[in-house]
């Protein structure tokens, strides 16, 4: 059985997706309150939760500098969240190869048949790897 956390995550993502297809913008506090709740629900994985939002700066700066795209600061909080929902090291870097893969490939599939010049929402994507995490048992 999927424990409860998980599916609450799973609403949250599609919630946020949904906001940042249509208005490219998540209200802040919905998802602080979010990465609040999980840290307190997961705080032994307190480590991956860090790692992930230094990841995710990371993102933010590499995507900035080399396409001049804008990873923000939802995408960075909910890439947080995905770190404290893991509890292994492994499992953290199989999460950081599902992302690399998932958005390599979205964004040649948004630059291919969206637009160019479109800004990209990136919440989607984060939300197909939440789900794969789960798949593989990364999350439970």
């Amino acid at each position: 059985m999927i424990n409860w956390l998980i599916w609450v995550v799973l609403g949250a993502l599609l919630i946020a997706s949904f906001l940042d297809i249509k208005y490219k913008q998540v209200p802040s506090v919905f998802l602080t309150g979010l990465l609040f709740l999980v840290a307190v629900m997961r705080i032994d994985n307190l480590q991956f939760g860090i790692l992930a939002l230094i990841f995710a700066w990371l993102m933010k700066d590499l995507i900035f500098e080399t396409n001049g795209l804008d990873f923000g600061m939802a995408d960075i909080k909910i890439f947080g969240i995905l770190g404290l929902l893991v509890s292994t090291m492994n499992m953290f870097l199989i999460m950081i190869g599902i992302f690399a893969i998932f958005q390599l490939a979205y964004t040649l599939l948004w630059k291919w048949k969206v637009n160019k010049d479109e800004e990209m929402p990136f919440i989607p994507v984060l939300a197909f790897v939440f789900i794969a995490m789960v798949f593989v048992g990364g999350i439970f």
